[in-house]
């Protein structure tokens, strides 16, 4: 079987490398020198994506955007015009469920199957065979192309037989992962702006219950003086937008998801197209005004009435509590949408979007056994608390506002002695869900 791939960038060139040596792979891209790095590793090159389709039966695809996956396939000299009854397309871009449906539809007349398997790791554990694939379409080119995926990962979880699907999870998890990555560093430019260290907050906020991605690579990087990520910003608006967009299609508000794209949105706006995502560092901490360095800051302000403990414990008040937020946020979308509790809960804590609110959050969901945990009370407290410091400071915590406005309406709809665990039920009640069974 040949397999061809199209479409390598840094993500696609690291998921086209996994079928060398043991695998006939051809290979296109409309940069040359990508082509020729998997040349030199033995892939053959075509010279058109209609040259991959006539070449090979399977086909995989990784673009930035469905619309560039629409225009590859049905352009002049596009894969459709190769592909012939019996082919299978294999859609790996981070896209939009609704295009990638109709792509599958119309390449079907034709006689070819399609289906998505969206890919969660950054090019270096795709590398080493440790990426997750979110895959989805019919029983029969599912099982099709399962030995396909296998060669990229081991790790491949079937979140359901509609196209488009894989990609719907994947957007599920990239909204948790912006959602908790903006407001980690909101909280992290709050407490320089108070005059904590950035590796004092890196240390504290990973010991507990505020850990997430960020605070476990981001901050740490950070302190070191080096990136994190090399992700495009323009990319991550892309994917924030693609979630804000299935809320208002499924009828879910996203509170939190929607002011995070605004703050995406400004800094791509403010930054240009060639900015990274580790750009909004500087543009977080630049609306607060002060900056995120391994050197301690001197500020201080706003701060005299609290020590550095209390200024910790209000910065992971605010980070663990957004966390669990767009956990229910996001999941409840996710189930609108028609994905499965189980597989949110096993894409989600495997892959970007985890967090220490997520890898408790979801395994209660699925088990429908939550237990008691912090009064809403004290949390409402907390953020208040947070929200007075951040006024008092002249920082602009906008996702925290947001937070504590979610947590205050939970205070007014639940009883005095409720949980913070409860809020689940509010997060059910403005989605129109039930996460239980």
């Amino acid at each position: 079987m040949k397999i061809g791939y199209i479409g390598l960038g840094a993500l696609g060139r690291e998921l086209a490398r996994r079928f060398l040596p043991a695998h006939d792979l051809c290979v296109w891209d409309l940069n040359p020198a990508a082509c020729e790095y998997l040349s030199s590793l033995g892939a053959s090159v075509a010279s058109s994506a209609a040259e991959v389709g006539r070449q090979c039966d399977v086909v995989l695809v990784c673009l930035p955007r469905s619309a560039d996956v629409h225009r590859l396939v049905f352009g002049p000299d596009g894969l459709a015009a190769g592909l012939s009854q019996g082919k299978l397309v294999i859609d790996q871009t981070s896209g939009l469920p609704g295009e990638t449906r109709q792509i599958a539809e119309a390449l079907a007349r034709q006689g070819v199957d399609m289906m998505d398997a969206a890919v969660s790791a950054s090019p270096h554990v795709v590398a080493e065979g440790g990426a997750t694939l979110m895959a989805s379409g019919p029983d029969a080119v599912y099982e099709k192309a399962l030995p396909i995926l296998r060669a990229i990962s081991e790790t491949i979880v079937r979140c359901g037989q509609r196209v488009g699907d894989g990609q719907a999870m994947k957007t599920v998890n990239n909204a948790m992962n912006a959602c908790a990555r903006l407001g980690t560093l909101e909280m992290a430019a709050l407490g320089a702006k108070a005059g904590l260290p950035l590796a004092a907050m890196s240390d504290y906020l990973n010991r507990g219950k505020a850990r997430n991605q960020t605070t476990d690579k981001m901050l740490p990087a950070l302190v070191q003086g080096k990136s994190s990520t090399n992700f495009a910003l323009a990319l991550m608006v892309k994917d924030v937008a693609q979630a804000v967009s299935l809320g208002a299609q499924t009828g879910v508000p996203m509170p939190i998801t929607s002011a995070t794209l605004g703050l995406l949105q400004a800094g791509a706006n403010i930054l240009g197209s060639s900015a990274k995502l580790e750009d909004m560092v500087g543009v977080m901490a630049s609306l607060a005004g002060t900056q995120l360095a391994s050197a301690p800051t001197s500020e201080g302000a706003g701060s005299a009435n609290l020590d550095a403990q209390q200024v910790l414990s209000l910065l992971e008040e605010g980070v663990s509590t957004l966390c669990r937020l767009v956990t229910y946020e996001c999941t409840a979308v996710g189930l609108r949408y028609g994905l499965g509790l189980a597989d949110i809960a096993t894409v989600i804590n495997r892959s970007s979007g985890w967090s220490e609110a997520s890898r408790s959050i979801l395994p209660a969901l699925v088990s429908g056994q939550v237990t008691g945990e912090t009064s809403l009370r004290s949390v409402m407290d907390g953020l208040r608390s947070a929200c007075a410091l951040a006024v008092s400071a002249g920082a602009p915590v906008m996702l925290l506002q947001v937070v504590r406005s979610l947590i205050e309406q939970g205070g007014n709809q639940l009883p005095e002695a409720a949980d913070v665990s409860q809020m689940s039920s509010v997060y059910e009640s403005m989605a129109g869900i039930r996460y239980g069974n």
